[in-house]
């Protein structure tokens, strides 16, 4: 005679008969009960060069990614092993053209200084370089900056291990003055007709 087994009995024997798939899901189970949905992780954007921002006094500045909460200001710091200037220098001069019979003048100043950067760690970097730029005046360098941020010019260079680098930036304001108009000269040879 043939025996029937129910659905419910037959569970069972396969768990009697195959303990080992019973422990298998069993702990299977368990780990998805323990382990809640994995938080998203956010990220920066990858970036294989490790940055290191300076201001125009090479103080070194803090990640802006990770500025202080609140109000305060962070402390600032400089090491002139990894970062000095040279050749600090500020001119003054005046630029005259001449168009038609009009001189057109104009009082010129320039500000300049070169940086020195030193990688001081074991791989790669970037140096970004903050240069304020005061109204009215713009930046007169190459390589120009990699961006302008409101007031602030952002010069990158790239740095290899132990590698020193220097970056030349000039700020240049333009003063125009009032135009002269230049008399003919009985010297100046005369005009050619337009005949």
């Amino acid at each position: 005679m043939l025996k029937t087994i129910s659905f419910p009995t037959f569970l069972l024997l396969g768990t009697v008969a195959f303990p080992g798939i019973a422990a298998s899901q069993a702990a299977s189970a368990q780990q998805a009960a323990a382990q809640p949905d994995a938080p998203v992780v956010h990220r920066a954007p990858y970036s294989k060069f490790k940055e290191v921002y300076v201001d125009q006094g090479c103080r070194l500045l803090p990640d802006p990614a990770h500025r202080v909460p609140g109000n305060k200001k962070p402390r600032l710091h400089s090491d002139p092993v990894i970062c000095h200037l040279e050749s600090v220098l500020s001119s003054n001069h005046r630029e005259e053209t001449l168009a038609g019979n009009e001189l057109r003048r104009s009082d010129i100043s320039i500000t300049e200084q070169t940086y020195v950067l030193q990688n001081i760690t074991t791989e790669p970097a970037i140096f970004v370089v903050e240069e304020f730029v005061p109204h009215g005046w713009v930046v007169d360098s190459y390589p120009p900056p990699a961006e302008i941020v409101g007031p602030t010019a952002l010069f990158r260079v790239h740095a290899q291990p132990g590698e020193i680098v220097r970056l030349h930036v000039g700020l240049r304001h333009t003063r125009p003055l009032s135009t002269k108009i230049v008399r003919t000269s009985p010297l100046a040879p005369p005009e050619p007709n337009a005949n």
